[in-house]
């Protein structure tokens, strides 16, 4: 008998754009590997409930050839690799294998076009337009498709994209700003004016926009000069405004819009963006129309979350240009109309912070810090801001708790690290509400400028004159202390262990035989694989012996025996840095994880509830004394340490859901 072939498995969890280019994606992959191809449609977790009748879209012929019900998707997951486990072969022959076993392959990619090393994507690209014809879609959806064909194909059409909906009017999306999905309508203006003549279509989910391009360029298409939509659902509406999109010549949008980039995909070509299509004068005559709009109050905008919006774009162009005080001014008319939006407090500090007006800028970053609808990312830069306007007053004490709250947060947020910088470098910081770290060192552990309005809300020449530092630096010894993810991954990070290195060799006038230099390296080089264990213990040790009242070069060399296996001269080591500095709810830490791991949890669990006792400002070391009362079932000794976490990070919600716990 023969074996049957696997197949190219499709599913997403989110929205139209991404899930039709899965499924192209899978008629690709189907068509170059002669096999078949099934869509998940309804995978665990989905969230997109308009595209929970596929009946709308889809015939009941090709869902019964292509859909799987989860017990069969289930049964071919079982033995099913992701499609990334083949993308760095250098051949086709293991998948190929892989599929004629019998195996399937599950295909989750769904913004981009999918090619292998092996093959063309140039190629590939082009023949995304035309797998849409293999889709089965009821005749109501594909008449309205051939319509589309009918007035946009070949035509040399321009279709223009406007990001607005949820981002203005929804909960949570208003209360953080999306710099690379909003795009001022002087910029759609400038390429308009710029291609009179030419046949455009526009598309946007906020409809008044169209109106009022339609008012100015009267031969501007939009959705209903092809087909009246009205009528149908959706799903149905969502899916053919994309496939129309996708019939122009150039799709034109924000930086990120899945919707557009799933038009371009989907048509075979790459999504434009005006980076590509203006010139550097037109995008800087843009922007100062922009500004001229946003001076004239929020009346000119759709509503005051619409001013606010593009109010954040506009503030930082005007702070790199030293026109802080326009961009203050323009702010206040915003927030007195009631803009509510969570990130105005912020960027009104941050013009304050510019301005020197300390007293009104850390007035305006306490209130803020209270507004619950503040995102975890954007509470992390409040509080590093407060913790900059504090440090300026002279109040080390409460600047360095912000800071501490913000950097074990967020530490690789790149406005927490140039805030952060600042505050070390005009020596800010209070050093004992902080772990033992080399911090004449790291005063001098520069990292490259961050790209200028790359995921920043401050202006850093305006924050500080030097690189900022590269708290990986900090991470190296603590990052067990970090809440993001990301930021505790720091020895899986190759890249960013590099980086350190390099850092710490360019460093200016240090002598090779530096302690606080050797010491860093030692531990580097351990986690680059460039010395052994015993190497690394035997330089560290003699380095203890020359700094032996040091805690920090203590914890290394405990650490590196505890590596090696050595758990007896791990905890004597450790227990010796702990007796130079025996109230430090660090080292109490450390030495407390130490012991769980190896084995003595009672004793371990004793030294963690010691350093929560002494710790003021790590959620870590909190959520953990309170998790070890909870696994005891003590609810009422959990409850203030749970109770402190939160409140020392109201955004991080898994305390916030264990005293909920606690309640219920």
């Amino acid at each position: 008998m023969t074996q049957k072939r696997g197949v190219f498995i499709g599913q997403r969890k989110d929205r139209m754009g991404a899930r039709l280019l899965m499924i192209l994606t899978c008629i690709r992959l189907a068509e170059d590997f002669e096999t078949d191809y099934r869509v998940n449609w309804f995978p665990q977790g989905a969230d997109a409930p308009e595209l929970d009748q596929p009946e709308e879209l889809f015939t009941t012929d090709w869902m019964d050839a292509h859909f799987l019900n989860q017990p069969e998707f289930d049964a071919l997951n079982e033995t099913a690799l992701p499609i990334w486990a083949f993308q760095n072969d250098p051949s086709p022959e293991r998948l190929m294998d892989h599929l004629a076993s019998g195996r399937s392959v599950l295909v989750e990619e769904g913004f981009e076009v999918l090619a292998f090393p092996w093959e063309d994507i140039e190629a590939i690209r082009p023949r995304y337009r035309d797998f849409i014809r293999g889709v089965g879609f009821v005749d109501k959806v594909r008449q309205i498709m051939d319509r589309a064909d009918e007035k946009l194909s070949g035509q040399g059409v321009s279709a223009y994209h406007i990001r607005r909906g949820d981002i203005l009017n929804g909960l949570p999306w208003k209360h953080s700003t999306w710099p690379a999905k909003i795009e001022p309508e002087e910029f759609y203006e400038v390429h308009l004016e710029k291609s009179r003549g030419q046949t455009a279509i526009m598309f946007s989910d906020q409809p008044e926009l169209i109106v009022r391009f339609k008012q100015r360029f009267p031969q501007l298409m939009q959705m209903s000069d092809i087909a009246e939509l009205s009528g149908l659902t959706r799903a149905q509406r969502d899916f053919l405004e994309l496939y129309a999109m996708s019939r122009a010549d150039q799709v034109i949008a924000p930086y990120i819009s899945a919707f557009s980039m799933a038009a371009a995909r989907i048509s075979g070509q790459q999504r434009k963006v005006f980076r590509d299509v203006l010139t550097e004068e037109e995008l800087q005559g843009a922007n100062e129309r922009v500004i001229e709009r946003v001076a004239q109050g929020p009346a000119e905008f759709l509503n005051p979350s619409e001013a606010a919006h593009i109010y954040a774009k506009a503030a930082q162009y005007l702070s790199a240009q030293d026109r802080s005080e326009e961009a203050y001014e323009s702010a206040k008319p915003i927030l007195d109309t009631g803009a509510d939006n969570a990130f105005m407090p912020l960027l009104q500090s941050l013009n304050c912070f510019y301005l020197s007006k300390w007293q009104e800028s850390e007035t305006l970053a306490r209130e803020g810090l209270e507004n619950p609808h503040l995102w975890p990312e954007d509470y992390a830069v409040m509080c590093a801001l407060r913790g900059a306007i504090l440090g300026v007053q002279g109040k080390r004490w409460a600047a360095t708790r912000h800071f501490a709250k913000a950097f074990w947060a967020k530490p690789l947020r790149p406005d927490v690290v140039v805030l952060g910088s600042r505050m070390l470098y005009r020596s800010h910081l209070a050093h004992r509400l902080l772990p033992p770290v080399d911090w004449s060192l790291q005063r001098t552990v520069r990292q490259r400028r961050f790209p200028p309005f790359n995921n920043l809300y401050l202006v850093q020449h305006k924050v500080v004159s030097w690189r900022p530092c590269n708290f990986d630096f900090v991470l190296l010894d603590w990052a067990d202390l970090a809440l993001d993810q990301r930021a505790r991954r720091l020895f899986d990070q190759r890249k960013r262990l590099e980086a350190l290195s390099s850092a710490l060799d360019d460093l200016p006038d240090l002598p090779a035989d530096d302690p606080r230099l050797q010491s860093a390296q030692v531990v580097l080089q351990k986690h680059l694989g460039e010395v052994s264990g015993a190497q690394a213990i035997d330089r560290t040790r003699r380095i203890v012996a020359e700094v032996p009242e040091n805690t920090l070069y203590q914890k290394r060399l405990a650490e590196l025996y505890e590596a090696e296996g050595d758990t007896d001269a791990a905890q004597k080591t450790m227990a010796e840095a702990l007796a130079c500095d025996p109230e430090s709810p660090f080292l109490l830490y450390a030495m407390g994880l130490l012991l769980e791991r190896t084995g003595q949890i009672g004793q371990g669990e004793k030294l963690i509830l010691q350093a929560a006792d002494q710790d003021e400002v790590s959620v870590a070391i909190q959520g953990m004394a309170g998790q070890i009362h909870m696994r005891r079932g003590n609810k009422k000794k959990a409850r203030p340490y749970l109770e402190k976490a939160r409140d020392l990070y109201p955004p991080y919600k898994r305390f916030t859901n264990q005293l909920n716990r606690l309640s219920g």
